[in-house]
């Protein structure tokens, strides 16, 4: 290895040093949870009857978890909610509807994948592969933003995933007999599948979101030297010369902006309504959790309040920040678009006596501005960060209309 090549790996950092064994567990977590479509990256094609089968077993797990394990605990709803404490009654209750809620979704997501699976494949893993490629000796600070991002949501996932395992621990010792710690162990395994079922999807979102942001960032970095190159422009003998080159830069940003928009795009409406979920999901849970931790604290003090309920306000206070930083994503890439038009409005023009490719161009990538606005979520709503303060403010409003129904009751009582 030359000293230039030590020197360029002793560069890296961890993320670039590990990146593949990263995707390489994101892969393997979602085969497990029958997400096999989901592939971080390309890699040597299985072969056909390992392919097969795990296909086969993504949709027997899926029909397992829509179809079968339903009816059973359905059939034992009264052992899942009966309990001689009240206070827990409540709680058993709400945790029968957020797992309601992660049900339906799940159903969506099963539908989207089967129907996107080449789609996912082909129009958002391959072509981001394609862009990363592209990028390969791009500006490196964006790399570092993104690697924060992934990290983030790799602690937070595993924290959240220690947090329901506690939780699956916790109502095992809290039930009232053999027969009822049984039959709610097994409901709080079947709702922690569900939730890792939904939870691959939104990391594949995560995942091409950020790497689009990072594109798009990339891309800004380069926009704006090709300003400043055009800012420097003279009139002389090599002036046609400089103006074709540039020309042709600006043409290949153009066509690479298209792509980066093109994989968000896609990205968004392929997974449109399992973000609806997402969102109905997080609405539910913090409505539902933090009125359930109201009520018992209005009925005993705080020393009284159960491991359960804990760990219930921090599991919906995580999926909170979970939901906050997939919108967050969205944001920064609204905002990044909006960089771009101001720095196109700084943009010279040539001088009139050269050709008038340069000025084209240059009024080519502010109309592709023009037509790449942020998607929708399936029609209804900004995906940013105004979202996720209408999720919270809604939950509050609904949360004071229960509190006053609640000691409305408690005084007629």
């Amino acid at each position: 290895m030359s000293t230039a090549e030590e020197h360029e790996h002793e560069q890296q950092s961890f993320w670039e040093r590990h990146e593949f064994k990263f995707y390489k567990y994101g892969h393997i977590y979602a085969v497990i949870y029958g997400q096999v479509v989901i592939d971080y990256v390309p890699h040597q094609p299985l072969r056909r009857g390992l392919k097969t089968l795990l296909i086969a077993y993504s949709h027997v797990l899926s029909l397992l978890l829509i179809l079968v394990l339903p009816g059973y605990f359905v059939y034992h709803f009264r052992t899942l909610t009966e309990t001689h404490d009240r206070r827990m009654q409540l709680m058993l209750y709400v945790s029968f509807a957020n797992t309601a809620i992660k049900y339906a979704t799940v159903i969506v997501t099963y539908v989207a994948n089967t129907v996107h699976f080449k789609a996912i494949n082909y129009r958002c893993t391959v072509h981001r592969q394609r862009l990363e490629t592209a990028f390969q000796g791009a500006p490196g600070q964006p790399k570092r933003s993104f690697e924060f991002f992934m990290y983030f949501k790799f602690c937070l996932i595993n924290l959240m995933m220690i947090v329901q395992v506690g939780g699956i621990f916790a109502a095992y010792s809290a039930a009232d007999g053999p027969v009822v710690r049984q039959v709610r162990l097994h409901f709080a395994i079947y709702a922690f599948v569900l939730w890792n079922y939904t939870e691959n999807m939104a990391d594949y979102f995560y995942f091409i979101n950020g790497s689009a942001l990072k594109y798009y960032r990339q891309l800004h970095l380069q926009l704006m030297e090709l300003r400043q190159q055009l800012a420097g422009l003279r009139p002389g003998g090599m002036l046609m010369e400089h103006c074709c080159r540039m020309s042709d830069r600006l043409e290949e940003l153009r066509q690479r902006f298209g792509e980066i928009h093109h994989l968000y795009a896609e990205s968004l409406q392929m997974h449109q309504f399992q973000l609806l979920g997402l969102v109905l999901s997080t609405l539910i849970n913090n409505l539902t959790n933090f009125y359930t931790i109201f009520n018992m604290l209005a009925k005993q003090s705080l020393q009284e309040i159960s491991i359960p309920v804990v760990i219930c306000s921090v599991y919906a206070t995580g999926f909170y920040i979970d939901t906050y930083i997939v919108t967050l994503l969205n944001e920064h890439i609204k905002q990044e678009l909006e960089g771009f038009a101001l720095t196109m409005r700084t943009f010279t023009e040539p001088p009139a006596t050269v050709e008038q490719r340069l000025t084209q161009e240059i009024e080519q990538f502010s109309l592709e501005l023009l037509k790449c606005r942020p998607p929708m979520l399936c029609g209804l709503l900004n995906f940013d960060r105004r979202l996720v303060y209408l999720i919270a403010a809604t939950a509050f409003s609904y949360f004071i209309t229960l509190v006053q129904f609640d000691l409305y009751l408690r005084k007629r009582s």
